[in-house]
């Protein structure tokens, strides 16, 4: 996963394909790229006048599951508090 910071990754790279790109949810390989914003930005860590964004990774099993995003927002949380995620 990507976070935006300064410098890091601009709306033009984003969409385009890494080395070291996995699902988020399994690490198995990469079948979509995509981006998760979200409303309030403070709350995850971003900066008044700024949006941020994380870029993520889905394989194509993960991508059809009914709770894929609801499991993509949980693992960026837990990530963003340090607290790692078990993918089994």
């Amino acid at each position: 996963m990507i976070e935006s910071k300064p410098g890091a990754m601009n709306l033009s790279e984003i969409k385009k394909p890494l080395p070291g790109d996995f699902c988020l949810l399994c690490s198995g390989e990469p079948s979509i790229i995509g981006v998760f914003i979200p409303n309030k930005s403070l709350k995850w860590g971003g900066l008044i006048g700024k949006q941020r964004f994380f870029r993520y990774c889905l394989c194509l099993k993960c991508q059809t599951k009914p709770d894929a995003m609801e499991r993509v927002e949980k693992v960026i949380r837990a990530e963003l508090a340090g607290v790692g995620v078990n993918n089994d």
